[in-house]
Order: structure tokens, then C-alpha cells, then sequence
């Protein structure tokens, strides 16, 4: 079979991806919803803001788990239009997550990017913003692609048809995301490199195409550096 590959805007491509996204065979969302799993204590009872929202079904999960208010932002109004049906409760928002949202200064417990990061050439205007919104004791999720992958041109695509639709992607190393959260004023608290045999439950069989062992994602945890930038 011979493929056709299509190169969309971000916003195009996760418009047409919209409608199917949540039931497609992708190995990289399903981990990321079990590294969010782990985030249930830091949201129970607590504000979230996602960048990259998409559909919801991060804001989903984390509502399930006791947060008390989800607000999302997405650049795709169909993937916008996923999360609105999914949950009328959601605040959101269509928006690049380089420009800053209209939230007022520390209005969040928890900021999360979840496999959002990857679209962003530059992580300080965005990392600058989840500081902003975040609260003094809050916490800065980050969910990526693993950089052995994405630096080996991993990054996300979908099949549609006889189509590979792909989008742009920005590969980032470990020292952007110190380099960049250092800049800000962050802290990096913790860092997790995330390997298919740490995965729980009927993981698909596309988890495994690279071994057991190479690690397929990345999670940091960022907090407000005691002497970072106002």
C-alpha cells in the first residue's frame, strides 16, 4: 500500500483528527493518561488549567479524581468542540498557549502540558504563562514524547485512510526544558522517564514496537523557583 503523506497546520490537523482522536490506536496518549493518573492528589479539590487540551479527556480524568475546576485551551476548535460535549462544566478556550489566557495571576493548583509541548518551537513563552497562573504551592505538569524518540523524528501523525497526516513538531532535548524553565523562574522537582513495561492494563501492541525498555515518555514536575522571576 502506498501512502500518501499530508502536512496540515496544527489547527488543521487536529481539526481533522477531532472527531476519532480518543479511540485511535496511539501508544503515546495512552501512557500519557496513566502518568496523569498519578496527578490525582495534586488536582483533588484543586483548580487545573491544561495546555493542549484537545478533547477533555485529560480535564475528564482529573474531574473524576476530584478537582474542583478544569479549564482547558486548545487551538483546534474541533477538538474544542470534543471536550464542550464531553463536559459543559469545562471552561475553555481557543487559543495559541504562547499568548497569555485571560485568567488572573495565580488562579491555578495545577497547570498541565500533556503531549502539547512537542508543537511549541520556543517553551519559554508557554512555560512563562503556567508560571503566571500558577499559585505559590502549585505544581507544573509536563507529559512529552521522550526525547530519544523525538529527536529520532517520533513525533505526532495519524493515519487516515490511505493519508498520513502530519503536522509541525519541534523536537525538544533535556536541556530545553531546564534551560527554559530556569529562565522563567522554575524549578525542575522531578523528572520520570516513562519505559512500556511501566504501563499498566491491555497496553497496545504499538507500546512495545521499540522494546519494553526504551523509554517512550517523559514527565516533569515544575514548581516555582524560591528566587525565580515575578
Amino acid at each position: 500500500m502506498n501512502d500518501d503523506h499530508i502536512f496540515l497546520s496544527v489547527t488543521e490537523a487536529y481539526d481533522r483528527w477531532a472527531s476519532f482522536y480518543d479511540a485511535y490506536d496511539n501508544p503515546m496518549v495512552f501512557g500519557a493518561a496513566q502518568v496523569i493518573e498519578h496527578l490525582s492528589d495534586d488536582a483533588c479539590g484543586k483548580v487545573v488549567v491544561e495546555f493542549g487540551c484537545g478533547t477533555g479527556r485529560n480535564l475528564a480524568g482529573l474531574k473524576q479524581a476530584g478537582a474542583e475546576k478544569l479549564i482547558g485551551s486548545d487551538l483546534s476548535p474541533g477538538m474544542l468542540e470534543q471536550a464542550r460535549a464531553r463536559d459543559p462544566e469545562f471552561t475553555l478556550f481557543q487559543q495559541d498557549m504562547s499568548h497569555p489566557l485571560p485568567l488572573a495571576d495565580g488562579v491555578a493548583d495545577l497547570v498541565l502540558f500533556s503531549l502539547a509541548l512537542e508543537h511549541v518551537g520556543n517553551l519559554i513563552s508557554p512555560l512563562r504563562e503556567a508560571r503566571r497562573l500558577l499559585r505559590a504551592n502549585g505544581k507544573i505538569a509536563i507529559i512529552e514524547i521522550h526525547p530519544f524518540l523525538s529527536l529520532g523524528n517520533v513525533s505526532a501523525h495519524f493515519r487516515e485512510g490511505d493519508d498520513i497526516v502530519r503536522m509541525p513538531t519541534f523536537p525538544h532535548r533535556f536541556s530545553d526544558y531546564i534551560n527554559a524553565s530556569a529562565k522563567v523562574g522554575l524549578a525542575i522537582n522531578q523528572c520520570r522517564e516513562w519505559r512500556p513495561h511501566d504501563f499498566q492494563g491491555a497496553a497496545p501492541e504499538k507500546l512495545f514496537k521499540r522494546g519494553a525498555n526504551v523509554p517512550l515518555l517523559v514527565a516533569f514536575t515544575l514548581v516555582k523557583a524560591e528566587s525565580g522571576q515575578p
